[in-house]
């Protein structure tokens, strides 16, 4: 029997998926839930841990619990933790913990790869990078950085760490494999890096044959390696091929007689201007108005109301939270806030009585919120992606709606004209 080595990434937010195809994606970890997939020889599968939602303490002890539950279930794995391009999630304590779990004590490696090449995320020289147009931002310079909760200062990656870790790891501790060395080193010459380097190695990436590279070499080391990287990387590593974009034909049956459902929560820039873009079709716009709805007890029953009226008369609706950010006095009471209407939209959701035609989700922590708290999804299938970077699940028997085919949309992906494109595509 050949050896089976699965490869399991710890997503902490739905948007993960928006590089594969045909893979299964979990969202819940039991141990009898984890030995099913193992049983099954599945070689590739997601847990949608959406982290990146908790406050830290929670974060590290769910990562702590599936390193528990994998060490007991699994003799041998490769482990992904998959965060943001843009370097937003619990780091490093949740590789930590994950580790803890596992029993690994110090004795691994994290490799941190953040390159996503459907977004214009690179790394060179050890600086990470957002491409817009011919303007290369160093990451610590883009609104991602100033996040209320996962914000940095760095933008040289090895900086970026001994920040993170307050110090604990110095950036002179921090091994790089650089551009060069990825296009001109032998696979002995790679192989020795990674097996030398000492706490975390940073893997430069500006085109898929770096990935590549680097992932032929990683598969034959034998250290124990937590990889914490962005999306492209597990799609390499992986070997998952490229799949065309999804047609609307094989995500919406046409005689369908209700409408379509786009949820907006993502505040990032990028989203507000998609959101405008969007607002000037043909859609039935519902503000979800945050200030109100902390305040008056029906307002949610209203908006339920309306929102199954258009749906049932087939019309399709455009749900968005209002566009002024209601912060709180400091990152623990704005993620407080921002769980709070999560919960007011996973409501909404829940009180849909007509099924939805489709159904768009904008921004990472809304999607994963409303696909396994509104929609009640345990296991569903990646389809593969609608448009670059942007995934599409299959919902599973146990769902709300089975069957059902979810666009994941994070926040900070597409152009200005990518929400509405997606819409006319599938309406």
């Amino acid at each position: 029997m050949s050896h089976y080595k699965p490869i399991i990434v710890l997503d902490d937010d739905p948007t993960g998926t928006q590089t594969v195809h045909d893979v299964p994606v979990l969202t819940e970890w039991s141990e009898g839930v984890l030995q099913r997939e193992f049983l099954l020889e599945i070689p590739l599968f997601y847990i949608l841990t959406n982290s990146r939602a908790l406050q830290a303490e929670e974060a590290d002890a769910l990562a702590l619990e599936i390193g528990q539950t994998i060490k007991k279930l699994a003799q041998d794995c490769w482990l992904i933790s998959r965060s943001d391009s843009t370097l937003r999630g619990h780091f490093p304590n949740e590789v930590e913990a994950l580790a803890e779990g596992l029993g690994w004590d110090n004795n691994y490696l994290t490799v941190l790869l953040p390159a996503f090449f459907a977004g214009n995320r690179f790394t060179k020289n050890d600086i990470h990078y957002l491409k817009e147009g011919d303007r290369w931002i160093p990451a610590a310079e883009t609104p991602y950085a100033q996040d209320k909760t996962f914000g940095y200062q760095n933008s040289n990656l090895k900086d970026w760490v001994a920040e993170k870790t307050k110090g604990r790891i110095d950036a002179v501790e921090v091994d790089s494999l650089t551009i060069e060395l990825l296009e001109s080193a032998s696979q002995a010459e790679l192989l020795r890096s990674i097996d030398q380097a000492e706490k975390v190695l940073v893997v430069n990436a500006l085109e898929e044959k770096h990935l590549e590279k680097f992932c032929q070499v990683a598969h034959r080391s034998k250290r124990r390696i937590i990889f914490r990287t962005a999306a492209s990387f597990v799609a390499t590593f992986g070997k998952i091929s490229e799949k065309d974009f999804l047609t609307s034909k094989e995500l919406v049956s046409h005689n369908s007689k209700t409408g379509g459902l786009v949820v907006v929560g993502s505040h990032v820039p990028k989203t507000t201007s998609q959101l405008s873009e969007l607002l000037r079709s043909n859609i039935q716009a519902i503000e979800f108005e945050v200030e109100r709805f902390l305040k008056e007890s029906i307002y949610l029953d209203n908006i339920s109301r309306k929102i199954n009226g258009f749906l049932s008369e087939n019309q399709d609706v455009v749900l968005f939270t209002s566009r002024k950010l209601v912060a709180g006095f400091d990152e623990k009471e704005s993620l407080a806030l921002s769980v709070k209407v999560s919960q007011g939209l996973i409501q909404i959701v829940q009180n849909l009585t007509a099924r939805p035609k489709f159904f768009v989700a904008k921004g990472g922590i809304t999607s994963s919120d409303l696909a396994t708290k509104g929609l009640g999804v345990k296991r569903a299938m990646v389809l593969g992606q609608i448009a670059a970077g942007i995934p599409v699940w299959q919902l599973g028997d146990e769902a709300k709606f089975p069957g059902l085919a979810y666009v994941v949309f994070p926040g900070n992906v597409g152009d200005e004209g990518t929400l509405r494109e997606i819409y006319e595509k599938l309406k």
